[in-house]
């Protein structure tokens, strides 16, 4: 096993997850609203912080079954371990992309819950994409590099990480519970 994959993260309820060899068992609904509360859209390069998780959670609403919503919320799970990295740095990062597929693999099974189809995938990455043109405008200095925003009315103000962390989680347990439910 070479050093990369024997690399192991502590977890905010003081687990361990190993991005490079992510474990189902690892995976705790609590850690990923916690990580991506903790986590600044845009590098950190907002004018006001304002999360990952509070991103996640608008992408959420962005549908209507409980499935759907249960993985746009979780859409950005991998940055819980790997940060947020800003796109045009992801795009020449080789390995990101399969690394972070590889932490949402485990997210979902270990949560119990069938991976999206790629067509509940694209129409996730595309509420994904309308959000960030959205974002980008209200919240950097000059977003125009971004498509043009929809007007989605979503009120985007830097809120307490905990209270955030806590609404995340209990919106993820909450869907998990309805998708394993209603099948």
């Amino acid at each position: 096993m070479t050093e990369t994959h024997s690399a192991v993260i502590e977890t905010y309820t003081g687990g361990e997850f190993r991005p490079f060899d992510p474990r189902p068992a690892d995976v705790r609904l609590l850690d990923i609203a916690a990580g991506l509360a903790h986590t600044c859209r845009f590098g950190g390069h907002c004018r006001q912080f304002y999360s990952v998780a509070q991103h996640s959670m608008c992408v959420s609403r962005e549908f209507e079954t409980p499935r759907l919503r249960l993985f746009a919320l979780l859409h950005d799970a991998g940055e819980a371990y790997l940060g947020d990295i800003p796109r045009p740095i992801k795009t020449e990062l080789d390995r990101i992309e399969s690394v972070e597929r590889g932490i949402l693999e485990a997210v979902w099974t270990g949560l119990g819950v069938d991976p999206p189809t790629a067509g509940e995938w694209e129409r996730v990455m595309a509420a994904d994409d309308r959000l960030l043109a959205y974002e980008a405008d209200h919240l950097l200095a000059d977003g125009s590099w971004a498509a043009t925003p929809p007007d989605l009315g979503y009120e985007l103000r830097d809120r307490p990480v905990e209270a955030v962390r806590d609404r995340f989680r209990e919106r993820g347990e909450a869907l998990r519970e309805r998708v394993l439910t209603e099948g």
